[in-house]
């Protein structure tokens, strides 16, 4: 277009010139329209490294597209950098977990009652410019797991009655457990010192513990392999482990989004424990019907009769 242009107006030929303006203004019209037609804001979603939070930020994005807004996915964060995204605003929701935030993030040590901690940290948030929209309904706590028939045999029901065995025994967590403040407190709560110490992918370590490679794991109480593996959670009576709701958290510039909240308000309250277990479990299959995005759809057919 541009030599015809130069053609044009080398031989002096108005309609050489004006056609190759023409071509021009038309290639850049053809460019725009695009990026007119797409919608002005596209939301991004946050995940963190484990199933769960692939499955629950597939369900946000669904959500949002379902009530006409553009949206995509994130995923693989750590807790730390998912937290900087959004505060950021390089994501725009994500979901979290009290305790996570409550011990990790903002290093308090002390344990308070689920509706105290809460609202405190509603407040803590808020001082950020970060909104806490309302939690899922489901806590996804740490927690110290181990074969139902070798805590019986051993009598182990409890985290106070483990302590005197851990000497013989090894125990397997995430990559961010041991340098959690939960894993400082369970210690000093309890004493507890095992023999061996080791890293593992969450998917990989209920197989590990189900099958005695490790004796304990620190797994997570809405995960489905608990009774796939027939394992059993051991009781924190000492509750050296926080509440660990799942919430939903909006970026500062979310915070006014009236289309954002109330795509995500029908999921506010509406996963219990059972559901979420049984979303996991699904989420660990090798078929079509176990990817995050299909799980999530059948979530919410679950959770949207409620």
């Amino acid at each position: 277009m541009l030599a015809l242009i130069e053609t044009g107006l080398r031989d002096r030929s108005r309609v050489r010139a004006t056609l190759g303006g023409i071509g021009i203004a038309g290639l850049v019209a053809a460019t725009l329209v695009p990026s007119i037609a797409r919608s002005p804001s596209t939301y991004v979603v946050g995940a963190k490294t484990f199933t769960e939070q692939y499955v629950l930020s597939a369900l946000i994005a669904q959500r949002l597209r379902d009530a006409g807004l553009s949206a995509g996915t994130r995923e693989g964060l750590g807790s730390n950098v998912i937290f900087e995204a959004l505060a950021s605003n390089d994501i725009d929701v994500y979901v979290d977990y009290s305790g996570t935030l409550w011990a990790n993030q903002f290093h308090h040590t002390e344990i308070k009652p689920r509706a105290e901690l809460l609202t405190e940290l509603k407040a803590t948030l808020a001082r950020q410019n970060l909104t806490l929209l309302g939690e899922l309904g489901f806590e996804n706590a740490y927690a110290l797991v181990m074969p139902k028939k070798r805590a019986e045999a051993l009598g182990i029901r409890s985290v106070a009655d483990l302590a005197a065995h851990a000497g013989t025994m090894s125990i397997a967590a995430d990559y961010e457990f041991f340098s959690r403040p939960e894993w400082a407190g369970l210690r000093g709560a309890y004493g507890l010192s095992f023999r061996a110490q080791r890293q593992m992918q969450p998917d990989f370590m209920y197989a590990a513990v189900a099958s005695g490679e490790v004796d304990v794991i620190a797994g997570y109480t809405s995960d489905g392999l608990i009774a796939k593996y027939d394992l059993v959670v051991l009781d924190d009576p000492k509750h050296a482990i926080p509440p660990y709701d799942a919430i939903v958290l909006l970026a500062p510039k979310r915070a006014a989004d009236q289309a954002l909240r109330a795509a995500l308000q029908p999921l506010l309250g509406k996963i219990d424990i059972a559901t979420m277990r049984e979303a996991n479990l699904r989420a660990t299959g090798n078929d079509g019907s176990s990817s995050p995005a299909a799980v999530a759809r059948w979530l919410w057919e679950k959770i949207g009769r409620k």
